[in-house]
């Protein structure tokens, strides 16, 4: 599990700027000015090139199902990693790492383990849709060829389109979210949230590629 805990490293990084950006989506709470230190150029060159290096030798990929408990529970410092922007939802906010509660209450979460948006494989991102800020509210209405934009620490913006959705039973989700892309050399999304609205019965999943 090498791969992943290098992976993990991530959770440390901010994005330059992003600690002063409050321009978000109505509920949510702008981030801290100067609360943390942007990474510097050579720490962000290394984790790309250990991230690209793990995916190169398929270490720890798939995602392993052994780690998704683990970083569900594990509770962390809220660290922005980039901003989510779905323009047919209004939707444009910060998205921090992890996906234990305490993250999710200020936005949107990135499931450790998974790849970085961007990168091929699975990034998998997780949101309320009623509760505290409610970023993915109406990941519903998203019909496909919709656009999803993700600007990550390296500050390219990379933009997907919206291919499927997926309701699935609660007790299935997480194999359904972390699961690779069929086709190795693609670049997926995979938002995820509650479903039905104010219900924690189903997950309501939604896939995009690049």
């Amino acid at each position: 599990m090498g791969g992943v805990l290098a992976a993990l490293v991530v959770v440390g990084l901010v994005i330059p700027g992003l600690v002063n950006q409050s321009a978000q989506t109505a509920g949510t709470a702008p981030i801290a000015a100067g609360s943390r230190e942007a990474p510097s150029f050579e720490l962000v060159q290394r984790l790309r090139e250990e991230f690209a290096a793990q995916a190169a030798a398929n270490d720890d990929f798939p995602f392993d199902p052994a780690l998704a408990s683990l970083v569900a529970t594990s509770p962390q410092e809220y660290t922005p990693l980039g901003r989510i922007a779905v323009p047919d939802v209004g939707l444009d906010v910060v998205y921090a790492a992890g996906v234990h509660p305490s993250v999710l209450e200020q936005g949107p979460g990135h499931w450790p383990g998974t790849v970085a948006p961007g990168q091929f494989g699975n990034a998998v991102l997780s949101g309320h849709r009623t509760t505290f800020t409610r970023p993915f509210g109406d990941l519903d209405t998203l019909a496909p060829g919709a656009a999803v934009t993700i600007t990550t620490v390296e500050g390219s913006p990379v933009t997907y389109r919206v291919t499927e959705t997926l309701i699935v039973p609660e007790a299935e989700y997480r194999d359904v979210v972390l699961a690779p892309p069929a086709d190795p050399g693609a670049r997926q999304l995979t938002l995820f949230a509650c479903h039905p609205k104010g219900d924690r019965t189903q997950r309501i999943v939604v896939r995009a590629t690049a």
